[in-house]
């Protein structure tokens, strides 16, 4: 991933706090790797920012005024002023940098937190995620691409902020779970001829494919596998009842696999064999 310098600042907001995301980069590398007859002279520097590293894979070392702590799966976020370098050990781990706003309570709140020193949280599976997905889109330059960074820094943030702040000062995220809905059912019933993993729908929404089978089951009470053959289901009675295709034909329209086992779902479904579905919706026409 490039040290976008020169990229356009993201806006974004986060459990009511708004955040500019100055900077997408690869943690600078002050070191080579396992050089240790190096003579670079590593250089203590600051920011007027946050500096948010994601250490996702190895480790990655910092060293301040007071410490030398080497983190492994953290988030590891640095004040302003807050003089620092680091080393990373192994390629893993990327940088954001961000400001908050002063205009809200929740910002003063976790600038309070924040601002103490060195402050750590471990890296979960959702974060590093969004981290990785974010790294390569911020190296596109297309508008679409600058939308999905925009969406990737606020689901960031939103887990982020949402695990340092106390639990009565938390906002409801500003990221609409309904969209998401919305994005997961246009997919599906744009692709029932296709097979539909958890991978596929996760990616159209940015999010874990654990995230996306809590939704699921949140709004269906059911996994994704069940939720994709109900809505084939559907198709299929609606063909069989509106059109003349054989039912073979009807079968290998939406995919559904071995013959054996639509008719077994067909028949727990409606009580009835397809055929014997279509010959009771003709007769009551």
């Amino acid at each position: 991933m490039k040290n976008n310098i020169n990229k356009p600042t993201v806006t974004i907001e986060a459990h009511g706090i708004k955040i500019k995301v100055i900077r997408v980069g690869k943690t600078p590398n002050l070191q080579p790797f396992n050089d240790v007859n190096s003579k670079r002279i590593r250089t203590i520097h600051s920011h007027f920012t946050y500096e948010v590293f994601f250490v996702t894979d190895g480790s990655l070392e910092i060293v301040t005024d007071e410490t030398v702590t080497t983190y492994e799966r953290k988030v590891v976020i640095i004040p302003p002023r807050k003089g620092h370098y680091t080393v990373p050990k192994s390629p893993g781990s990327f940088c954001l940098l961000i400001s908050l706003d002063d205009s809200s309570k929740q910002s003063c709140l976790l600038k309070d937190t924040l601002n103490c020193g060195a402050y750590e949280l471990d890296l979960s599976e959702d974060v590093e995620y969004y981290i990785k997905a974010l790294s390569r889109k911020s190296d596109a330059e297309t508008e679409d691409a600058e939308k999905d960074v925009k969406l990737l820094a606020t689901l960031i943030f939103n887990e982020i902020i949402g695990s340092i702040l106390p639990a009565d000062d938390k906002k409801i995220s500003n990221i609409n779970e309904c969209k998401h809905i919305g994005t997961i059912e246009t997919y599906i019933n744009s692709n029932l001829h296709k097979k539909i993993t958890l991978c596929d729908v996760a990616e159209q929404v940015y999010l874990s494919t654990r995230q996306v089978s809590r939704i699921l089951q949140k709004e269906y009470g059911c996994t994704l596998s069940e939720l994709v053959n109900n809505k084939k289901l559907e198709a299929v009675r609606m063909m069989l009842k509106n059109t003349d295709m054989k039912v073979g034909e009807i079968i290998s329209q939406v995919n559904f696999g071995a013959e054996n086992y639509f008719y077994l779902l067909f028949k727990k479904k409606y009580g009835i064999s397809p055929l014997q579905y279509r010959k009771n919706t003709e007769s009551s026409r």
